[in-house]
């Protein structure tokens, strides 16, 4: 059983296989783009205009920012409660507000269990991609587990 978090203290859960995988397709998209790019022609990119090469660096600069966020994605357990960074959105729950987390066999990444409220009585579930089965089933389930026991120490 995991012990209550001390003032200052704090775990961390990020996917590191996942966070791999996103530096490594953003550097591999930047590479090929860079050398498609420089692989035509001189007459062929002389032909673009600027909104042309802007385009295509957003489109570039998007897929990065996309595949980064994702890999960035990460749940920071404090005193306070846990902080869950998905995607581009962040989401601050107090120990309270949690019952639980949990990965079933055909999950991709981890769910945290909410306690019911006024806007949900029943309860819902939240994504938390900073637990992926990416990092291995028995992984997975281990930090699943370690998040469960910090759930239950810190409670009210």
């Amino acid at each position: 059983m995991s012990e209550r978090l001390q003032p200052g203290e704090k775990r961390v859960f990020r996917s590191l296989p996942v966070m791999r995988t996103a530096i490594s397709l953003s550097v591999l998209l930047v590479s090929a783009s860079l050398f498609g790019w420089f692989m035509l022609d001189p007459r062929v990119r002389a032909q673009f205009t600027v909104p042309q090469i802007a385009t295509l660096l957003f489109f570039v600069a998007l897929m990065v920012g996309l595949m980064m966020t994702v890999g960035l994605s990460s749940a920071v357990a404090t005193t306070e409660g846990l902080k869950v960074r998905n995607v581009v959105s962040t989401r601050r729950y107090g120990w309270d507000e949690l019952e639980g987390v949990s990965i079933g066999s055909g999950d991709a990444w981890a769910y945290l269990t909410l306690a019911p409220s006024q806007d949900h009585p029943e309860g819902e579930t939240s994504m938390l991609l900073a637990i992926q089965r990416a990092e291995g089933v028995e992984a997975s389930v281990e930090r699943v587990r370690e998040l469960r026991e910090l759930i239950e120490a810190n409670r009210s």
